[in-house]
C-alpha cells in the first residue's frame, strides 16, 4: 500500500490576500499566482491555511492592511506530501542528508532557518525557513531524478506559530495546518467566506 494512498480527498482552505486581487481571483479575470520567495517553506504553490478563516484574516490585516481580503478554496489534495505523516518525514531527513552532502561540494552558504525582522520576539515566530524550503526542493528533484513518474500536487504540513497557549503548553496560539497548493487544477471551488 503507497503511504500517500488516502490523500485524495477535499479540504477548505483560506488565503489571506488584497481585496482586488481577491475580487479579481472570484470573477475569473485573473487565475493564482504560484510564490517562489526562497523562504516559503512548502516551496513554490499557492499557500492556504486549512480550515483557518482567522489566521488568514489576521496576515491579510498584517500584509494588506485596510485592503485585507481572505477568499476561501475547496482544496482536493490529490498527490499529497503530507508532513504530518511519519513516512515524509522520513524523506525529508534522508533528503536532509543527501544535500548537506551535495552542498558540501558547492563551497557556498548552507542555508538556515532564521528569524523574520518583523518578528514579535518569540522564537517560533515569523521564521525565515530557508533550510526548510532547500531541503523540500531538494527532496522533490531526488523524485523525478528517480523517474517518479508523478510529481506531488500539494504539500500539507502542521506548523506551531505563536505564544504557548498556557505555562508549559505545547500548543501554541496560532497552531495550524499549512497547504501549499503546486497544482492549480486542484483548486476546484473558490468562494467568498465573507458572505
Amino acid at each position: 500500500m503507497h503511504p500517500f494512498h488516502y490523500c485524495d480527498v477535499a479540504v477548505y482552505g483560506f488565503h489571506g490576500c488584497d481585496i482586488r486581487v481577491k475580487e479579481q481571483l472570484l470573477n475569473g479575470s485573473i487565475k493564482f499566482q504560484s510564490s517562489t520567495n526562497r523562504y516559503d517553506w512548502l516551496g513554490p504553490g499557492v499557500y492556504f491555511w486549512e480550515n483557518y478563516f482567522i489566521r488568514a484574516h489576521e496576515w491579510a490585516l498584517e500584509a494588506h492592511g485596510k485592503n485585507a481580503a481572505v477568499l476561501g478554496a475547496k482544496i482536493r489534495l490529490g498527490h499529497c506530501f503530507d508532513l504530518s505523516n511519519s513516512f515524509a518525514k522520513e524523506i525529508l531527513r534522508i533528503s536532509y542528508d543527501d544535500l548537506v552532502q551535495d552542498w558540501n561540494n558547492t563551497k557556498t552558504a548552507f542555508p538556515v532557518n532564521q528569524p523574520h525582522p518583523r518578528g514579535k520576539g518569540n522564537p517560533d515566530d515569523l521564521i525565515l525557513r530557508y533550510l526548510d524550503r532547500a531541503v523540500i526542493d531538494y527532496a522533490f528533484s531526488l523524485a523525478s531524478k528517480r523517474n517518479i513518474p508523478r510529481t506531488f500536487d500539494t504539500v500539507r504540513a502542521p506548523f506551531q506559530e505563536g505564544f504557548p497557549v498556557y505555562p508549559g503548553s505545547a500548543f501554541r496560539e496560532h497552531d495550524h495546518i499549512h497547504l501549499c497548493v503546486r497544482n492549480p487544477d486542484l483548486l476546484t471551488e473558490l468562494f467568498d467566506p465573507d458572505r
